[in-house]
This record gives C-alpha cells, structure tokens and sequence, in this order.
C-alpha cells in the first residue's frame, strides 16, 4: 500500500510540473518582411553610418584623462615637507630656572555637623564632626585625625590643627 501511494504521488506531481511549465499557447510563426520594409531598412542605412561617423569623431575630440601617478609607499616619509636647519638656543635668552618652593598642601578641615548637650546640672558640650567617611562625637581637649579640639561653645567649635598648629573656628549653619 506505501509503495502505491508514493507511485501516485510522484505521477501527480510529474503531471502538474509538466502542466505548469507548458506553453499556454502555440508560439505564432513568424511573419516575412516586405520588399517595402527591406526597402525602409536599407535606405536607412546610409543615416545608421552618419551617426556612427559622428560618435568616432566625437570620441576622438575629448580629450584625454591624464592617469593618475602610480603611488609609492615610503614608510620613513610623511609627505612633501622642507627640511630647516634647527635653530641653536641663545645662552643668554634662556634664564636659569628658578627653584621652586612646592607650598604645602591645604589642610582638609571637617565639617561641623551637629552640638550635643547633655542633660542634667552638669551638662557638657559636644561636637559631632565628619572627618570624610567617617563620623566622630568629640569634647574640649580630644584629638582626632590630626585634629584638636579646643573650645565648644552653643554656635562653634574651635579646632587646632596639631601639624602645623593653626587654628579655625567651625559654625552651625
């Protein structure tokens, strides 16, 4: 039965492969030329040589292109440049540099953040200050990444800085 049904299916597609590709309709035969056409034709012919004498001679007045220079690669050249005799420094046109004294880098305060008090009759005074990343809870007279601190009052604090002893004072805002 498998081998009956695959028979029927290559002869249909045989027969509509073949129905497609058919012609729809026979090809006419062709027709013969007139003695009059073959009479147009050949009094044509000395207008066909007119035109093709034009295009020679037209060919033959443009002028040519020049080609292009053949380029020539030359990896230690960068182009068409004049060479200039270098130039000598004048002895007394250039100065002596001068030494220079590097000023010392600005000091990088913190930053007040807060005042603490404490509650009670003998409350004291502290200072939150942010020193980078981190975060400190400082009193009068404690020392923290190079700072002192010297005096807390309710608006500021006053710090000193122990390397080179100067001194700012830090505000609420």
């Amino acid at each position: 039965m498998h081998r009956l049904t695959s028979a029927f299916l290559l002869g249909g597609a045989v027969l509509l492969t073949s129905y497609i590709n058919a012609p729809a309709a026979p090809t006419p035969a062709p027709t013969p030329v007139s003695p009059a056409e073959m009479a147009a034709i050949d009094a044509m012919k000395p207008l066909i040589e007119e035109v093709v004498q034009q295009t020679e001679r037209l060919k033959a007045r443009l002028t040519p292109v020049p080609a292009e220079p053949v380029a020539s690669r030359n990896p230690f050249g960068f182009g068409n440049r004049t060479r200039t005799t270098p130039s000598t420094p004048d002895a007394e046109a250039t100065p002596e540099p001068a030494a220079v004294i590097e000023a010392a880098p600005a000091i990088a305060w913190p930053t007040l953040v807060a005042l603490l008090t404490g509650k009670g009759e003998a409350s004291t005074l502290s200072a939150v200050l942010a020193l980078g990343d981190t975060v400190e809870i400082l009193t009068t007279g404690v020392t923290v990444g190079g700072f002192e601190v010297r005096e807390i009052t309710a608006t500021s604090v006053e710090l000193v800085h122990v390397a080179s002893s100067s001194t700012t004072r830090l505000t609420l805002r």
